[in-house]
C-alpha cells in the first residue's frame, strides 16, 4: 500500500514574493524619507548661508538615484562673498546610502567657475571631482576632496593650470579635537602665469594646527597665540622642478603675530625653490636672485645637498642667513 503525500498549497509559493514586495516596499519608503532628509538639509544650509551673508543661489532641485543610492541635484548652484570669492557651476550632485547618512558626496558636474579677489576669475573642469563629508568612530567629522585630470584657465588672462591628482583628508585629531590634521598629496601640478612656467611633480604632506577653537573672532590671531597654537609640520615632501625637499618642525606667532618657529629642512638642488618663491610672490626679483645663489654656493658647499634649519622671525624667513621669504603678521 502506498501513502500519497498532500500536495503543497499554492500559498506557500507566494509567501517569498509577499515578503519581498514589504521588503521592496519598505526599502522605498526609507528612500523617500532619506531622499526628503537631504533635501530639507539642503535648503536649511542654503538659508543658514544667506542668513550669513553669503549669496545663494540656483535653478533647482531634484532627486533620482533610486533604488542604489540618494541624490539631490542641484542645478546651476552659485554661492559667493560680495567682491571676495564666488564658485559656480553646471550642477552639483550630492550622493548618499538611504540606510547611512553618516557619510555624503558631492560632485560639481559640467564646468566650474571660481573668482577669488587679487587671483581673478578661472574655468575649472575635471574628469572626476569629489568632495564628502562624512564621521567615524573616533572622529566627529572626516572633510576629503579627491580631483584627477583638471584644468584651470584664467578667464581674463593667459595664466593656466593643469593637475594629475589631488587628495586631501581634514579631520580632528582623534586623541584632541581641537587639533585639526590635514593629510594632502598631489601629483603632476603645472602652473603657468606671468610668462613663467612652474611644475610641481608630487606634494606630500602632513599637518597639525592646534587650539583651533581660537581661530574665531576678531582678535583670533592673539587669542591663539596666547593659547600656545602652533602650525605642525609632521613631514612635507615636495618636488619642485629640479628641488626635492624635505620639511618637519612647528611655528606659532610671536607677539606682534608674525610667524616664528624652525623648521627642519633638507634641500637638495634648490633653484627650482627660488624660483616658486619668485613666482608666489615671496621675494621680489633680485632678492630672489640672491637667494638662488646663496643657496646654490651652500649646496655646492654640502655636495648638492642643504641640511638647516628654516628659521622664522621679524616677518621673515631664513636658511642659514639666506632670506627665502617676507612674511606678513597674521590677523
Amino acid at each position: 500500500m502506498t501513502v500519497q503525500s498532500k500536495p503543497v498549497s499554492r500559498r506557500w509559493l507566494y509567501i517569498p514574493f509577499a515578503v519581498a514586495s514589504v521588503i521592496f516596499f519598505a526599502y522605498f519608503v526609507l528612500w523617500r524619507i532619506g531622499a526628503g532628509e537631504m533635501e530639507k538639509a539642503a535648503d536649511q544650509w542654503i538659508n543658514d548661508q544667506r542668513a550669513m551673508g553669503l549669496e545663494v543661489t540656483h535653478e533647482g532641485i531634484s532627486r533620482d538615484g533610486f533604488p542604489f543610492f540618494l541624490r539631490i541635484n542641484i542645478l546651476e548652484p552659485m554661492i559667493s562673498e560680495s567682491g571676495v570669492w564666488r564658485w559656480r557651476a553646471d550642477g552639483l550632485s550630492i550622493d548618499a546610502l538611504p540606510y547611512d547618512l553618516t557619510r555624503v558626496i558631492f560632485s560639481p558636474t559640467g564646468e566650474q567657475q571660481i573668482f577669488a579677489a587679487g587671483y581673478g576669475e578661472w574655468r575649472f573642469t575635471a574628469n572626476n571631482a569629489k568632495a564628502s563629508i562624512a564621521s567615524d568612530k573616533s572622529r566627529e567629522w572626516v572633510f576629503s576632496v579627491t580631483i584627477t585630470d583638471a584644468e584651470a584657465q584664467q578667464i581674463a588672462g593667459s595664466a593656466n593650470a593643469a593637475i594629475d591628482s589631488l587628495i586631501f583628508d581634514l579631520a580632528p585629531a582623534a586623541t584632541a579635537p581641537t587639533t585639526l590634521v590635514l593629510t594632502l598629496a598631489a601629483n603632476g601640478i603645472d602652473i603657468n602665469a606671468n610668462d613663467a612656467a612652474f611644475h610641481l611633480g608630487a606634494l606630500q604632506s602632513v599637518f597639525g594646527l592646534t587650539q583651533t577653537q581660537f581661530l574665531f573672532g576678531p582678535d583670533a590671531a592673539t587669542q591663539w597665540r596666547n593659547a600656545g597654537g602652533a602650525l605642525i609640520i609632521n613631514g612635507l615632501f615636495a618636488e619642485i622642478a629640479e628641488t626635492k625637499l624635505n620639511v618637519t618642525g612647528e611655528i606659532g606667532l610671536d607677539a606682534a603675530d608674525y610667524p616664528a618657529g624652525l623648521l627642519n629642512a633638507e634641500i637638495i638642488n634648490p633653484a627650482g625653490l627660488t624660483k616658486w618663491l619668485s613666482m608666489a610672490g615671496a621675494l621680489p626679483p633680485d632678492e630672489a636672485e640672491a637667494a638662488r645663489a646663496g643657496l646654490t654656493l651652500m649646496a655646492i658647499a654640502g655636495g648638492g645637498k642643504i641640511s638647516a634649519p628654516v628659521e622664522f622671525r621679524d616677518g621673515a624667513a631664513e636658511i642659514a642667513g639666506v632670506k627665502l621669504a617676507d612674511l606678513p603678521p597674521v590677523h
